[in-house]
């Protein structure tokens, strides 16, 4: 199979890997996602595709491509690096994370395989991404940078270019030299999914072709994982105030795709209303910031009440007030990106209110980037993990359509480490469009003893059978050889044996085709 991708620079072929699903000779679109997703910054056009196609219906324009290509090498690139931290099975069989770092010098090389090493640690040793990491190889590349950093409202002359967008914002960090991103992943032995991660110490990233981060250990990670969610699960924000609302974690109606996952009858179905949604990203020192807001109905109403900063570093820098009275707020105060909940929620009259975030410590720092007001109805589900359906509000409040818990997933909550069950079954299910169950099966001559010998990936909950295949097709399963990798053939077996392999997880309750392999061998 030829796996091709499409981007606004023109086709390009990234591999040519085996992949044992019959296409039936038509393209199978493993991802299409926009430039990128930020918040309430409306996303780029669609110009990411990638494509599989069986390899004698590749497009011309791609097989021109890959032919130009064949027996070429990525140029040298001076004082690269690169290294493998996670080896989990051969790349022809496996998802490859390559980490590309911009804006370190070579001076600060040891600084980003430690940063590369950390965060790949976060993402799997963390139950985020656990589950998954047998499918999973992850490369490190170091290509250095004449400055140390990520251009904001300074430029610097760095090797991929990445840059603040916007300016002077914790935010989108950007694709500055897309030839020299494509040229540093030519540098590892395969990619899958690019990561590019910037030497700064503050939040920021983007999703799409790339999923970008930078170097902060508060945030870093957490801006990462959101974002591979998006890549890995090709889906769209669960959060309010975004731009883009799609795929396996939204549903335009109440009647939900996913409703094999609610285990609560009838299925909780959340009311609610948005009554502030902004993104001011102003800072306080130019004065105190009000939110005027109109609780709707004829009874006191609960509210939740989300805030997010940049600089608000101890509790004494930022007051928030409701109606003249300081509210307790639910965080951690740090000098990068950080959010807050009022606590505990509100339940207000109907009427007019205010909310005001006035600066009490006048550093010069403290930046109000996000607030966000719900009001709920009485019989809302607010208990962490119970699936449902969910409002979501796009930019501008309006109610897009719905999510399926209420801030269980990281997709809404870019605190939270894990997903909701909707978003990591749908993963499993794109990850195995890409990875075969069966590495190979083979026989080993040690000495006068043959060896058949399968291997898998290392996945908890594989189900291996044997059965010999007699001429006419008929096969008699081996239960002797239930969950073996390996068994000895002795000298005088011969014939056909099939090897079977069933993968079920408590994470997938619609499992495909995919979940289930099977290989043959003559003896």
């Amino acid at each position: 199979m030829v796996r091709q991708v499409q981007d606004d620079q023109g086709i390009e072929i990234l591999d040519v890997e085996p992949h044992d699903r019959l296409v039936r000779g038509e393209p199978l679109v493993l991802r299409s996602t926009p430039a990128w997703i930020s918040e309430d910054l409306p996303p780029g056009p669609e110009l990411y595709q990638e494509v599989l196609y069986p390899h004698d219906a590749l497009p011309q324009a791609g097989r021109a491509h890959l032919e130009a290509r064949a027996g070429a090498q990525a140029e040298a690139w001076p004082g690269s690096e690169v290294r493998t931290l996670v080896q989990q099975g051969p790349e022809e069989n496996r998802i490859d994370l390559t980490i590309v770092g911009d804006g370190y010098r070579a001076q600060d090389k040891d600084q980003f395989f430690q940063d590369a090493r950390r965060i790949t640690d976060d993402l799997f040793g963390e139950k985020t991404f656990a589950s998954y990491l047998p499918l999973f190889n992850v490369h490190a590349v170091f290509v250095p940078s004449k400055d140390a950093g990520l251009t904001d409202v300074e430029r610097l002359d760095t090797a991929l270019g990445l840059y603040r967008s916007p300016q002077g914002s914790k935010r989108g960090v950007m694709p500055g030299n897309t030839r020299a991103i494509e040229k540093a992943l030519d540098l590892a032995s395969d990619t899958d999914y690019p990561i590019l991660m910037a030497n700064d110490d503050f939040y920021g990233g983007l999703g799409g072709r790339y999923a970008i981060t930078t170097r902060s250990e508060n945030s870093g990670s957490m801006v990462l994982r959101h974002e591979l969610g998006h890549n890995f699960g090709d889906v769209g924000e669960e959060y309010d105030g975004g731009q883009v609302y799609r795929g396996a974690n939204h549903s335009p109606t109440a009647k939900v795709p996913w409703k094999r996952w609610v285990e609560e009858d009838p299925m909780p179905v959340g009311k609610g209303r948005s009554l502030v949604g902004a993104y001011p990203w102003k800072n306080l020192k130019a004065g105190p910031l009000s939110f005027p807001f109109e609780v709707p109905g004829k009874d006191p109403t609960r509210v939740v009440v989300d805030v997010s900063s940049v600089g608000w570093a101890t509790p004494q820098d930022v007051a928030i007030l409701l109606d003249g009275q300081e509210q307790k707020l639910q965080g951690v105060h740090t000098e990068d990106r950080s959010f807050f909940r009022l606590v505990p929620d509100p339940v207000l009259p109907p009427g007019l209110h205010t909310l005001e975030i006035r600066e009490k410590k006048a550093d010069g720092d403290n930046v109000l980037a996000s607030v966000r007001v719900n009001a709920f109805e009485p019989d809302y589900e607010f208990a962490p993990g119970v699936v449902g359906a969910f409002p979501s509000f796009a930019a501008g409040g309006r109610q897009v359509g719905f999510r399926p818990t209420h801030e269980s997933c990281l997709m809404r909550d870019m605190r939270s480490k894990e997903f909701c069950p909707v978003d990591q079954e749908n993963m499993w299910h794109r990850f195995l469009e890409r990875v075969s169950l069966i590495d190979s099966l083979g026989l080993l001559n040690e000495g006068a003893t043959r060896q058949v010998r399968l291997e898998t990936p290392a996945l908890e909950g594989l189900e291996i059978r044997w059965f010999q295949v007699a001429p006419d097709g008929t096969e008699k399963e081996l239960p002797e050889l239930r969950d073996c990798r390996q068994w000895p053939a002795e000298p005088g077996v011969r014939g056909r044996y099939r090897a079977e392999v069933l993968f079920r997880t408590d994470e997938v309750r619609t499992p495909t085709e995919r979940f289930q392999a099977s290989r043959t061998i003559e003896l």
